[in-house]
């Protein structure tokens, strides 16, 4: 059963619905381009533990990976493998994963693409066996550079790309972005079966962000934001409850506008078409574009979580963030959630550039009060990282950031551990004020496993679920 292509996604995410790679090759079969999929967490779900986000923990054994990836490389023999480097901690990952497929075979093209490596194109590229790296969007990048491959033409014709050239690296002019109407509903049968029963699967409406929040980088990696049709995910919520008796969880985007058509047409299609929503249904939106009016559409529509990246309560913290939100409208958008008995998760991001002991202690407090008064139900709290592509990856010194290693596999945000600091707010402080906020959350929060959750649905959404990497 040959292919030209085969897309992977990392060992460490042991339950996770690979949405970048399965858009992708749902694209490239429709597109002619026999393409297969390999959810590597899946054969690691047995005999591996996860934490709290999700994640493997301890390392993978290479042994394992080895006869995992030489089975399927024997299998279909493709001429391209892809591979999916959603998160910067799973980078070393997907290096090994690459070095394995040339091992098993010298002649296949490895391509890798996701966020770290669109802004560290550089350094990816450094690891001798990765021949390509995808820059941004996925589909038509690859859907062009297996034609190429396919058709035996030089690489440096195909558009988004990183490659070596003339004895150095250089990087091909960047692709336009395509028409998100010509992607369909995936394609569920490309994965097994028993895998999409029990994976979390997020749904989502549209690509990018309309907001410039200093700390994310949706903006950069998409461009600018674009809606898919509705009848896309509306086809997937039906496929899975029909076929496979499960469903979407919630609806990734980094934010919903509440006052969009495309949120009004979301809960109207959902009414429409009868979709049974879990009892955890969430979504996530941006305190600012909360309405009377979309939160009476949202319980009517049977949604009764909502998540909403509030981060920070301090001015300043706020400001340097380039989150403009004010306490008057964080407070007035939690009222007319509690209203409706509409339960709101927070975020809640410690160490940011302009955090120190004293904002620390302001944040605390507030996010404490609105806890009391009913205003939030739950949340999770995080440690700023300076994630590659923003500002404070590029030029830490400018913001007081120290950044202490390049060890991905440290950049992890679900940890007690910063990889980075600031020079008003000690790494020790950081950490004190972290456990203050999980002590106070884990009173709300209830069981163990919420934080799961919350972090499923971060993992997902908030750093790119919704890519094409």
């Amino acid at each position: 059963m040959k292919k030209e292509c085969l897309l992977i996604s990392s060992p460490a995410e042991l339950n996770i619905f690979p949405r970048g790679i399965m858009e992708i090759a749902t694209f490239l079969n429709q597109q002619g381009c026999p393409t297969s999929v390999l959810p590597l967490g899946y054969y690691f779900q047995k005999d591996y533990a996860a934490d709290s986000s999700g994640y493997i923990i301890g390392d993978i054994d290479r042994n394992e990976l080895y006869a995992i990836l030489q089975d399927v490389i024997r299998e279909i023999a493709p001429q391209v493998i892809g591979v999916s480097n959603s998160f910067t901690k799973d980078f070393p990952y997907c290096i090994e994963i690459i070095k394995i497929c040339k091992e098993i075979n010298p002649k296949i093209v490895t391509v890798m693409g996701g966020q770290h490596v669109t802004f560290c194109d550089q350094e990816a590229l450094q690891t001798p066996e990765l021949d390509v790296v995808v820059r941004g969007e996925g589909e038509w990048i690859m859907l062009n550079l297996l034609r190429a491959v396919t058709g035996k033409k030089e690489l440096s014709g195909v558009r988004g790309i990183t490659i070596r050239q003339n004895g150095g690296i250089g990087r091909t002019p960047p692709e336009p972005l395509g028409k998100l109407e010509e992607i369909s509903a995936v394609d569920f049968a490309l994965l097994p079966s028993d895998f999409v029963r029990k994976a979390c699967i997020i749904g989502i409406s549209y690509r990018g962000c309309a907001h410039h929040c200093k700390y994310c980088v949706e903006e950069k990696f998409w461009a600018r934001p674009r809606a898919y049709t509705l009848e896309k995910l509306i086809t997937e919520m039906k496929v899975l409850q029909r076929d496979y008796q499960t469903q979407i969880i919630g609806l990734g985007e980094s934010m919903l506008d509440m006052r969009s058509k495309i949120f009004y047409d979301l809960c109207r299609g959902i009414r429409d078409n009868e979709i049974t929503l879990p009892p955890d249904f969430f979504m996530t939106t941006r305190i600012d574009t909360v309405t009377d009016q979309g939160v009476d559409c949202l319980a009517k529509t049977g949604i009764k979580s909502v998540s909403v990246g509030i981060e920070n309560f301090s001015p300043k913290v706020l400001k340097m963030m380039a989150k403009n939100q004010s306490m008057d409208v964080i407070l007035e958008g939690c009222e007319k959630f509690m209203k409706k008995d509409i339960w709101l998760l927070s975020y809640w991001l410690i160490g940011h550039p302009g955090d120190n002991a004293d904002e620390a202690d302001y944040n605390y407090s507030k996010f404490k009060e609105f806890f009391e008064k009913g205003l939030l139900k739950r949340g999770t709290a995080f440690i700023f990282v300076p994630y590659p592509g923003t500002d404070y990856f590029n030029h830490p010194e400018q913001y007081g950031i120290r950044i202490s290693s390049y060890d991905w596999k440290q950049w992890n945000r679900w940890t007690k551990d910063p990889v980075s600091w600031l020079d008003d707010f000690p790494k020790p402080e950081i950490v004190a004020a972290y456990d203050r906020a999980h002590e106070l959350l884990r009173g709300y929060n209830g069981l163990n496993n919420f934080l799961y959750y919350m972090s499923a649905f971060d993992r997902s959404a908030y750093l790119s679920m919704t890519r094409s990497s």
